[in-house]
């Protein structure tokens, strides 16, 4: 992907970003609720979806190509794309269906972007990814088992030996941008602990929201083109990959994030 995180700690390349400490003491966590609420109470992979898309049912379409490994030895850092061929595609979501919270990613697409994301997810445990498209009111769906040969974290607590958070640098993504055979690709990593939520395994953290991003969004000239709401079950330092469809020389590509503490990062750069 050609970006990586000691890179990202040690130098944003150029992008221009701000970090709202002050956040952490104006706004309490969880006063941003990107999902809908229903989302975290759900009972059921399928009772989530329907909280983030409005329909329960979807159909197996082999048009939704997803593409994340069969089997992982760490169950942090799964990488997942989705891209598909349909035509009128509304949004990309990504389901984790034995997570705590199923509903990891979802993105609100412009037609301006490929249908294309790439991400990487957390699992709590082996099962099935859902790759679903959103196209005409109708969900297109891809279905993969993904085993896992050492335990995730999901949206569960850590271990005590991982609560310390890493201070979130002021330059906080790193963005990059290439030309592709389908469009402009655009890259960014960005640095954030996403730490999950407690759960009961973890009585001395009993209570905590967790730390991580809820909503981020992209910027194509200050119009926006993409808005994605995430869960605990994103990554630690997400990466996140999307593709416009015909960007120009001297187009500024933004990216932006807003997290469950108040606190916010932005970064933008110039298509040369």
């Amino acid at each position: 992907m050609g970006i990586t995180r000691r890179r990202l700690i040690c130098s944003a390349g150029g992008a221009v970003a701000s970090t709202a400490i002050g956040g952490l003491l104006l706004a309490p966590r969880g006063a941003r609720a990107a999902l809908p609420p229903e989302t975290f109470a759900a009972k059921s992979a399928a009772e989530a979806t329907a909280s983030v898309l409005g329909i329960s049912e979807s159909i197996i379409d082999g048009t939704v190509d997803l593409e994340v490994p069969g089997v992982v030895e760490v169950a942090d850092y799964v990488p997942v794309t989705v891209k598909t061929a349909l035509d009128g595609v509304e949004s990309i979501t990504i389901v984790g269906e034995e997570n705590p919270n199923p509903i990891i990613a979802h993105y609100r697409l412009d037609p301006r972007l490929v249908p294309y994301i790439a991400t990487r997810v957390r699992l709590a445990k082996a099962g099935n990814v859902d790759g679903l498209v959103k196209a005409g009111g109708t969900v297109h769906r891809a279905t993969k088992s993904v085993g896992v040969t050492l335990g995730g974290c999901g949206d569960a607590e850590p271990g005590p030996e991982s609560r310390a958070e890493a201070p979130i640098p002021s330059k906080s993504i790193l963005l990059r941008t290439a030309k592709g055979a389908d469009g402009l690709v655009v890259r960014a990593l960005i640095a954030h602990p996403m730490t999950p939520p407690s759960n009961r395994g973890a009585p001395a953290m009993s209570g905590s929201p967790g730390h991580y991003i809820q909503e981020v969004t992209a910027q194509i000239n200050g119009q926006t083109v993409l808005r994605g709401d995430w869960s605990a079950g994103v990554s630690q330092n997400p990466y996140l990959s999307f593709k416009v469809r015909e960007a120009k020389t001297g187009d500024v590509i933004s990216v932006a994030w807003v997290d469950n503490a108040g606190m916010s990062g932005s970064a933008e750069t110039k298509v040369g």
